[in-house]
């Protein structure tokens, strides 16, 4: 990048491409390796409004894209802040290590703010998804990782 100016427009669609790439990986994921990656981030986060699948699955497919799309933003304003040119994918990792801190810790208020949670129909995955194991956190911070290498390249290829 050149110029610093924040294109919000840009960052918006570097998010949504970056989302629904990490979001091909989760599925993936869950396809080969159920039992080591037990997480399905559209399914814990819809059955907040609704334990049937269609629409779980429908309102945790909104929120997973309204977040990707905040967090591109997050990631483009870190990138136009301090004028990164070169080492956007780094930048860009580094950006999203930190906000898989705070996808980890909101998850650990998922009991209070998940009525399904609550009620013990679908698995409480706690702060970091530490409840499914060691390995879910690790998958989560590599998601996040993946995620802004992959919106700061395509934000900057965009600029």
């Amino acid at each position: 990048m050149t110029e610093a100016a924040f294109e919000p427009d840009a960052a918006v669609v570097a998010g949504l491409i970056a989302g629904a790439a990490t979001l091909l990986a989760v599925i993936l994921m869950l396809a080969v390796r159920p039992r080591t990656f037990p997480f399905n981030p559209l399914y814990l986060t819809g059955s907040a409004v609704s334990i049937e699948t269609l629409p779980a699955y429908g309102f945790g497919l909104v929120v997973w894209f309204a977040v990707s799309a905040g967090y591109g933003c997050i990631t483009a304003a870190v990138l136009t802040g301090f004028e990164v040119s070169g080492t956007q994918i780094a930048f860009g990792a580094a950006t999203s290590l930190f906000l898989s801190v705070i996808t980890g810790t909101t998850l650990a208020y998922s009991r209070s703010l998940n009525r399904s949670i609550r009620s013990g129909m679908v698995g409480d995955p706690g702060p970091f998804l530490l409840r499914y194991g060691r390995a879910s956190a690790l998958q989560l911070i590599a998601a996040h990782i993946v995620f802004g290498a992959l919106a700061a390249e395509i934000y900057t290829g965009m600029g």
